[in-house]
């Protein structure tokens, strides 16, 4: 298990009540939500714009105080690093298990809405080209509309987990086809034979 993994609980909580503190009203699972969408998309933590482009669009574009700007950074730099950890599935910032599921299904949508906000921020009005990236992003985008009830079933809660682990899956495969391929691409420019696996 990777670390984002072993800390998503106390990260989670950590950052939520560090976005409260700055009197923030988004949540922590949306920002995350919305950092994650940027990263898969293409954006690195040494890009210099990322800060106002997330500010363009949560806070009404006012700054955040020092301590929730690290807090921010942090979750960034921890989001990417677990993008790059090749087996790990895509990082996702929700309450622990604990939590009562209703509370859990609703920051899901809400992560969802922000990764759809996040990536579409950061590609703009770039074409997407691939049916793997659009079946990926439809598939967040039915998540990010699901109706909420509460049931605290055991059914219930394995079908939310399958749930989580079905988002992951989607935006890993939507960061594989769109950065990682093109890394690869920009790295053997000169390759004429390039064949990804």
């Amino acid at each position: 298990m990777s670390e984002f993994e072993q800390n998503t609980s106390k990260m989670h909580e950590t950052f939520d009540e560090a976005l409260a503190a700055a009197d923030c009203e988004i949540s922590a699972s949306e920002l995350q939500g919305i950092l994650t969408g940027m990263v898969s998309a293409g954006l690195k933590p040494v890009d210099p714009n990322w800060q106002s482009e997330l500010l363009a669009v949560i806070n009404d574009g006012h700054n955040f105080p020092d301590e929730t700007l690290e807090s921010i950074k942090n979750i960034l730099l921890e989001t990417h690093r677990a993008f790059l950890e090749s087996e790990m599935l895509a990082p996702i910032l929700i309450p622990a298990d604990d939590y009562p599921l209703i509370d859990r299904l609703e920051n899901i949508a809400l992560w969802c809405q922000g990764y759809l906000l996040g990536f579409g921020l950061k590609l703009a009005n770039t074409p997407i080209d691939s049916p793997e990236i659009s079946e990926a992003l439809q598939d967040i985008s039915d998540i990010s509309q699901l109706a909420m009830e509460s049931d605290e079933s055991e059914e219930s809660q394995i079908a939310l987990e399958t749930l989580i682990e079905h988002i992951k899956v989607a935006v890993k495969v939507i960061y594989l086809e769109l950065v990682f391929k093109q890394e690869r691409v920009e790295v053997n420019p000169l390759d004429g034979n390039n064949t990804f696996h």
